[in-house]
């Protein structure tokens, strides 16, 4: 039987790449350039790119196929087109299913056309967090070129057809998610957002950390519901679904992210530290390094937040020569990727500010006080505890001086 993968998610990537562990062999469909360019080579993997018709997707299916509908859970047009598709060729279809999180205190609407009359009757900034597909809607809301900021993915195709739909420069941030607590929150700040619209992306979508930020800024969060209820199988259930059936053994390595990150004191005294990147959370990290004597490199386009950059430009692989660490802080998620993969390569610790599971090490809160250091990290899933506890610490050391 061949295995076949319609991805577009990051439990789909993440099963592309235990497919390849285990040894198995997979084609791969993605929609978009985007999607194949965040794909890294995986051994077994075949990626193919571009849209499919209902009739497309039978043409690479039969009898003798198991197909697992990684897409999107705001994607119904494509899982139906799937299960049709598997229905016509006699295909084994499965749902790969991302899980939706509890979350009270939000304001809850069935549809897009439903949110542009909620922001209608109620006044203020909102930032867009829905993908660009539907942005031509929310040219309903009135006085939406003053009031509307769209995040949007970082490709030529995404931009050209917001700008198509009326959308500025100044009304978008092109740049690849998920994204952290973090970064949130300095998006909502920097675009005076106090309306966050978003979908239940689940956890790996970063809806969690959607969620705390609204909250530490004070913002109103309006969800969009998903299209409907669905039954299938969670990444482990799929990954042990597809191991019994293809008899497979399964790797005993522990995937990233079920570790908890062990916090390392190490001396940065004329270390090299380079920082990619110059927006708000590039400052920042400068100048947590610069403080511990480290000697920051920064490399960016260009800087928003206003930091000295050293080198103008995009970039180069040459950059993390000599190297004691590294920060990937870029708008770009294929670069900052791209400089994960390449800090692997070449055993370097890096922290990706956009991309929590590809850093190997992990910026903390600072507490300082009484010639005594403490730094404060979450395990993952508590970011909105993090500057409580910091908080709370350094009230403590600074008892001690």
């Amino acid at each position: 039987m061949k295995l076949v993968i319609f991805s577009g998610t990051s439990e789909g990537h993440a099963l592309c790449r235990f497919v390849s562990a285990c040894g198995g062999n997979a084609n791969v469909y993605v929609a978009t350039d985007y999607g194949a360019a965040v794909m890294e080579p995986m051994h077994g993997i075949t990626v193919h790119e571009g849209r499919l018709d209902a009739d497309a997707m039978a043409a690479v299916l039969d009898a003798d196929t198991l197909l697992v509908d990684a897409t999107h859970p705001y994607a119904a047009v494509v899982s139906d087109n799937l299960r049709a598709a598997c229905t016509q060729t006699g295909a084994q279809y499965e749902r790969l299913l991302r899980p939706q999180l509890d979350s009270k205190g939000v304001v809850t609407v069935p549809d897009t056309a439903a949110a542009v009359r909620w922001l209608n009757a109620h006044p203020g900034r909102a930032l867009l967090t829905v993908g660009s597909k539907e942005l031509l809607v929310y040219t309903g809301v009135r006085g939406w070129r003053e009031r509307l900021v769209a995040r949007v993915l970082p490709s030529v195709s995404v931009l050209e057809q917001c700008a198509s739909f009326g959308f500025a420069g100044a009304q978008m941030i092109a740049m690849q998610g998920p994204f952290s607590h973090e970064l949130n929150t300095a998006m909502l700040r920097q675009t005076g957002a106090d309306i966050l619209v978003t979908k239940d992306t689940g956890k790996a979508g970063g809806f969690a950390e959607k969620l705390s930020a609204a909250r530490e800024v004070g913002a109103t969060v309006l969800v969009i519901a998903r299209p409907r209820e669905e039954q299938g199988k969670t990444l482990s259930e799929m990954q042990d679904f597809l191991a019994a059936r293809f008899g497979w053994e399964i790797p005993t390595a522990k995937q990233p992210g079920t570790m908890p990150r062990f916090p390392l004191f190490v001396s940065l005294a004329g270390k090299k530290c380079v920082v990619f990147g110059a927006g708000n959370i590039a400052a920042r990290r400068v100048s947590v390094l610069r403080h511990f004597g480290a000697a920051v490199t920064v490399v960016a386009l260009e800087s928003p937040a206003g930091i000295a950059v050293d080198q103008v430009r995009g970039y180069e692989k040459s950059d993390l020569s000599g190297a004691f660490l590294a920060v990937a802080a870029t708008n770009d998620r294929a670069v900052n990727h791209r400089i994960a993969l390449d800090c692997e390569e070449m055993h370097i610790p890096c922290s990706v500010a956009d991309c929590a599971a590809e850093s190997t090490f992990f910026f903390p809160a600072i507490c300082e006080g009484g010639g005594l250091i403490a730094g404060v990290v979450s395990d993952g899933t508590a970011h909105g505890k993090t500057a409580a506890a910091a908080k709370r610490i350094r009230a403590v050391l600074e008892e001690m001086t």
